[in-house]
């Protein structure tokens, strides 16, 4: 039996991060890789030879069917799963409602799909890590979608936390506010939501701390003190509050955004 590392956006700024950090992992024979854009996947074993590409969709059923029948075919054990698919929001006047529904596929039910395709396949002291964001702290108005399918996450996490303490399994949910990833180069024809975005971290810090801190048995991480302070300031703040901050101050043009009917 293969000791594995499952590696959900392993393309990704934020994945290939988790991938530099882990490849040296003492007793792991492989690192799945999984992602859409199999050739991506190809150049990363440039990083390390223990990748394995696994060309996945996650947000298709047949591509996620398709990965648990190969986990059932090669029996691995899975030792660490991190699930760091993702995508931003709608940023795009008249967007259409399959991209709205891929913002939520990708960043909720994408890797809640992951989970259990995997846990058979995990044991004691073995680690699920996902990737939520800071979004998940907060209603967000013309982020509201993308914040939705995170504390979706994020709750799920939590859930599956408690339903696996009595195996062993550590589960722990990262919640970063903004990473200079590809993520933040907004096109033309998209609406950049805030023209100084506080608080932006390095994948690479993003990566190592929730390493780190998945490690210790850390529930979640808060990969920056800006974010630790917002988790708290948001829990103990009034709801009218939190919503006018989000709409006002975490966010330039909304106005436009209200205008150009981005509603989601």
């Amino acid at each position: 039996m293969s000791n594995i590392i499952v590696l959900t956006g392993a393309a990704g700024g934020i994945g290939k991060e988790f991938l530099k950090i882990m490849k040296d992992e003492k007793g792991i024979d492989e690192i799945w890789c999984v992602g859409r854009t199999l050739s991506k996947l190809e150049a990363l074993k440039e990083i390390s030879n223990k990748v394995v590409p696994v060309a996945c969709d996650v947000t298709l059923d047949e591509d996620l069917l398709a990965f648990q029948k190969l986990l059932e075919e090669k029996n691995p054990r899975i030792k660490w799963l991190i699930n760091c698919a993702g995508t931003r929001a709608v940023y795009k006047p008249g967007a259409s409602l399959p991209r709205l529904l891929a913002t939520v596929r990708t960043n909720l039910v994408g890797n809640m799909a992951m989970c259990y395709a995997c846990i058979p396949f995990i044991g004691r002291g073995d680690h699920i890590l996902n990737v939520s964001s800071a979004a998940s702290f907060q209603p967000l108005p013309s982020n509201n979608s993308y914040a939705a399918a995170k504390v979706g996450l994020r709750f799920f996490s939590k859930g599956l936390e408690y339903e696996l303490k009595t195996r062993g399994i550590k589960v722990t949910c990262s919640c970063p506010g903004w990473v200079a990833t590809e993520l933040m180069e907004f096109k033309e024809d998209e609406m950049k939501p805030i023209e100084r975005l506080p608080g932006v971290t390095t994948p690479e810090h993003v990566a190592k701390k929730s390493i780190r801190q998945a490690r210790r048995g850390k529930s979640i991480v808060f990969p920056t003190l800006k974010v630790h302070a917002d988790y708290y300031i948001i829990k103990f703040a009034p709801t009218k509050f939190i919503l006018w901050y989000a709409a006002h101050v975490e966010t330039d043009h909304y106005k436009d955004f209200i205008k150009t009917g981005i509603l989601t």
